[in-house]
C-alpha cells in the first residue's frame, strides 16, 4: 500500500516518471579573470561509507602554491572538461576549480573525474583542501574534496594511495574512503553507490537517502541557487532521486509535495519551510 512507502521511495516513483526535457538554463560567468573557465551541462554529487577505520593527522586545512601555474574554475550550474599536458584527463563539477601546480601535480577545490595517464615512475598527485593527497599511478577516479565539506574518493580503476593519515592508505578498484572530522571510513561501494558517485559526470543527479542538509548544497551548486531554510526539522528529512532534465521548480515540487514543505523561489533564492 502507498501508506507504507517512505518519502525518499515515493521521491524515487515521481522522479522516475517526470518528463525528459533538456535544461536549458543561464551559463553562469567566470568569476576571476586569471581563470580558465570551462563549461557545459549542470551536474553533481557526493557518496557514503562504512569500513576500516583510518585516522587523518595531516594539515586541517591546504592552499593551492602561490607558484601555480593555471588556474581552471567551473562556475555553479555548469561542469568543464580538461586535458592536461600528459594526456590525463579531467571533469570538473560545478563550483570547482582545478589548480595546475606543476608537471603531474594538480590541487582541486570541488569534485571531479580523473583519468589519469599510467606512468609508474612518475604518480600523479592531487592535493586538496582538507590536506589529503592523492597519489595515482594510472587510474580511473572519483574524487569530491569541496573546501568545508568531508573528503570522498571512489576507485574505479587502478590503485591510488592517500597520503597524510597516521600511515598511507591504499585504495583498490571499488572500494571508497570518506573522511570526516579526521576520521577515515573504507568500504566496498555499492552498484547504487558507484551510480551516484559518478553519475554527475553524465550530467544525472543523484541522491539515495541522504538528509536534506547534504542535498541542499548540491542543488545549489547544481542551479546556481541559494537556500534559506525556516524550519531545521527539514535538515534531517532523507531524499532520494536521480534526474537529469528537471528545472529547479520541477525539483521543488516534487520534494515539497513528498516532504510536507511549501517553498518560495526569490530569483536565485529558495526559502523553504514547514506547512
Amino acid at each position: 500500500m502507498d501508506t507504507l512507502k517512505s518519502p525518499s521511495q515515493k521521491n524515487r516513483e515521481i522522479f522516475d516518471t517526470l518528463p525528459d526535457t533538456y535544461y536549458t538554463g543561464p551559463v553562469p560567468s567566470v568569476k576571476k579573470k586569471r581563470y580558465y573557465p570551462v563549461a557545459a551541462a549542470a551536474v553533481l554529487l557526493p557518496l557514503i561509507a562504512l569500513g576500516l577505520l583510518w585516522t587523518f593527522r595531516g594539515k586541517t586545512s591546504a592552499e593551492p602554491s602561490a607558484t601555480a601555474t593555471v588556474e581552471y574554475y567551473v562556475n555553479e550550474g555548469v561542469k568543464g572538461r580538461i586535458q592536461l599536458a600528459d594526456g590525463t584527463k579531467v571533469e570538473l563539477n560545478s563550483g570547482s576549480t582545478l589548480t595546475v601546480k606543476g608537471d603531474r601535480r594538480v590541487f582541486l577545490d570541488g569534485e571531479g573525474w580523473f583519468e589519469v595517464e599510467s606512468d609508474p615512475e612518475h604518480p600523479f598527485f592531487v592535493e586538496t583542501p582538507s590536506g589529503i593527497d592523492v597519489k595515482v599511478t594510472g587510474t580511473q577516479f572519483n574524487l569530491s574534496s569541496y573546501k568545508d565539506e568531508p573528503f570522498k574518493v571512489l576507485l574505479v580503476k587502478g590503485n591510488i594511495e592517500l597520503q597524510g593519515g597516521n600511515a598511507p592508505l591504499k585504495v583498490v578498484p571499488s572500494q571508497q574512503v570518506v573522511v570526516k572530522n579526521g576520521q577515515a571510513v573504507k568500504s566496498q561501494a555499492s552498484e547504487e553507490q558507484k551510480f551516484t558517485a559518478t553519475a554527475w559526470k553524465d550530467g544525472i543527479l543523484a541522491f539515495d537517502d541522504k538528509p536534506f542538509k547534504e542535498v541542499i548544497p548540491m542543488l545549489e551548486r547544481w542551479y546556481g541557487v541559494h537556500f534559506i531554510v525556516r524550519s531545521k526539522e527539514l535538515l534531517d528529512e532523507r531524499l532520494t532521486g536521480d534526474f537529469n532534465t528537471e528545472t529547479i521548480h520541477e525539483v521543488m515540487n516534487v520534494l515539497s509535495f513528498t516532504h510536507g514543505f511549501s517553498y518560495e523561489i526569490d530569483q536565485k533564492d529558495i526559502t523553504i519551510a514547514l506547512k
